[in-house]
């Protein structure tokens, strides 16, 4: 049997606040959907060597067998930390990374862009006054009809009770919508003009040191 091709998979993950072993898991179940479509066979087997968080897997090719050593750059807590705003955190930062663009005039060299980065870049920013105004809207009403039943002071904290239920409603349905999500993405990186945090700056020395390293 020829010496199986072996190789070193350092993945740094995106804006996720996924914990890692959520990508062995999508690994396990992909790979192996795919191993069937092209007709090879790979498994996910017991690590030789232990550093961080990963996966070793073993494939059988037409070409020749092969493993490869996965090591997950975890920044998923930072992603976490930064998500951590509530509703009213989130709206406060969609008018401050609105201003970010516009005080620094990214958001007009952004609008010169083709259609599709313009719409994913305006798509929080929309959905999300959308559903304020929204929310606004049918607080008003509920708090109009009950205000000629009981007087405006028995209608205005029903009013604001809607608008709150309303919000809170459009933030469960976000693994749907996405709004939130991307508008913490944006946020986290509009916070430094653009800039990396300081602690995501010591992260990614590490990650350089975990390269040189490998």
């Amino acid at each position: 049997m020829s010496r199986p091709f072996r190789r070193k998979v350092l993945y740094i993950p995106g804006f996720d606040p996924v914990p890692p072993r959520r990508y062995r898991e999508l690994f396990r179940k992909e790979s192996a959907a795919q191993a069937a479509i092209s007709g090879y066979g790979i498994e996910i087997v017991p690590q030789s060597q232990k550093t961080g968080f990963g996966w070793q897997s073993r494939g059988s090719f037409p070409e020749g067998p092969a493993e490869t050593r996965f090591e997950v750059l975890v920044w998923a807590d930072l992603v976490q930390d930064s998500m951590r705003r509530g509703i009213i955190g989130t709206y406060g930062q969609l008018f401050t990374t609105a201003w970010a663009y516009i005080g620094t005039g990214a958001l007009f060299r952004l609008m010169r862009l083709r259609r599709g980065p313009v719409l994913a870049a305006l798509y929080p920013i929309v959905v999300l006054l959308l559903q304020a105004l929204l929310a606004i809207l049918i607080g008003v009403l509920a708090g109009w009809l009950v205000s000629h039943l009981l007087g405006w002071w028995g209608g205005l904290p029903l009013a604001l009770a809607v608008i709150w239920g309303v919000l809170l409603g459009f933030r469960r349905l976000d693994n749907r919508l996405f709004a939130y999500y991307l508008m913490h993405d944006y946020a986290f990186t509009a916070q430094h003009h653009g800039a990396y945090p300081a602690e995501l700056e010591t992260r990614l020395a590490e990650f350089g040191d975990r390269l040189a390293a490998a």
